[in-house]
Order: structure tokens, then C-alpha cells, then sequence
């Protein structure tokens, strides 16, 4: 049987702990019952023959319904054993997809590098506007504009980053395509994130 069936051992499913407490509580009844049985007639049996023979049928009944459930509990089929569910894996999450973005840029793919640019361009450009006290469509036009975008900025490196004068896909990763011209999109990556840590 496949590895996804029922698990076997000896010809016979492993017996349940349900099943075990039920053939036991049976066997329980029957012997007390069968003393009770057998008690009474030991009384009435020393007054009448044909109760001492009746006792005689009766014992053996009794012996034979205890062996009876001791060879049922040996040989009887219970509930199968399952194999046991695989554990899910860690769910993958944002972090996890920017993580290895950011591996496969450090490792030269372009297009990846174009998606770490642009998302860290994204974050520091919500954190300016936020710290400018500007909105979103005010902050899209600091972006356009290299002048107001400076006098508010005051860092070349980020103002770079940051300058966006069309909203245009190819504007966007140019910043990245720069990097790599000028020798080196991760060394370029790590200068920029210096210089958002330090501004304020």
C-alpha cells in the first residue's frame, strides 16, 4: 500500500484506545455479572441437582464469552491509522518577496534592481512628504521640479533619487540605470540609504 493509505503492522490496524476501554468495560460487566450469576445458584445449588447442573452450563458460558472477547480483542480491525499531515510551510509575505528582490539585485538582474530603486525611492518619497507636511498631489510636484525639489531637500544625492519630472515607467527606473553607468547599482543603493537614514 502507498505511502498515503493506512499503516499496517503484523496484518492487523494498530487497536484504538476507544476501542480497548469498550472491550474492557464488556469483559468487566460479564465477569461481574457472571459472579452474581454464579453466587446465587452456589446458594440454591445445595438444595436442587438440577440447579448444580444448570451452574454447570452456566460457568462454562461464562468462560467461553471471556475467551471469546480476549481472542475478539487480539484479531478485531479498528479505526486505521492515518499518516500524519505535512506541516505547512511558512507562509511567504511581503518581506519575504523584498527580501529575495533584493538578493537577485545584489546579483545583478536589471529588472530586479529597477523594483529595489523604485521601491525605496517610493518610501522615502512618502517619508519627505510626510515630514514636509505636504500632499500626495503637492509632493508630485516637488518631485517635477529640481528647484523646489532642492530647497526642500537639500541633499544631491536624494534630490537625484527623488526627481521625477513625468510619471512615466522609463522615468522611474532611471535612477537605477544611472546607478549601473556610474559602477555599481549595489554600492550606489547602499550610499543612497545612508543618506535617507541621516536626513531629516
Amino acid at each position: 500500500m502507498g505511502a498515503s493509505g493506512p499503516w499496517q503492522y503484523g496484518g492487523y490496524h494498530a487497536v484504538s484506545a476507544a476501542d480497548r476501554k469498550v472491550v474492557l468495560f464488556l469483559e468487566c460487566v460479564l465477569i461481574v455479572g457472571s459472579c452474581l450469576v454464579v453466587g446465587i445458584f452456589l446458594y440454591s445449588a445445595q438444595f436442587s441437582g438440577t440447579i448444580r447442573w444448570f451452574l454447570s452450563v452456566l460457568l462454562l458460558l461464562a468462560l467461553a464469552g471471556i475467551a471469546g472477547a480476549y481472542v475478539l480483542r487480539r484479531t478485531r480491525e479498528p479505526s486505521p491509522l492515518l499518516v500524519p499531515p505535512e506541516e505547512a510551510g511558512p507562509t511567504l509575505g511581503e518581506l519575504s518577496f523584498l527580501a529575495a528582490t533584493v538578493r537577485r539585485a545584489h546579483g545583478g538582474l536589471a529588472f530586479s534592481q529597477t523594483l529595489v530603486a523604485s521601491r525605496a525611492r517610493d518610501a522615502f518619497a512618502e517619508r519627505a512628504r510626510l515630514a514636509l507636511g505636504l500632499s500626495l498631489p503637492a509632493m508630485h510636484d516637488v518631485e517635477a521640479d529640481a528647484k523646489r525639489l532642492h530647497a526642500l531637500v537639500h541633499d544631491p544625492t536624494l534630490e537625484d533619487l527623488l526627481f521625477l519630472p513625468s510619471r512615466d515607467t522609463k522615468e522611474r527606473y532611471r535612477w537605477a540605470e544611472a546607478a549601473r553607468e556610474r559602477g555599481g547599482f549595489r554600492a550606489a543603493l547602499a550610499a543612497v540609504l545612508d543618506r535617507m537614514e541621516a536626513w531629516r
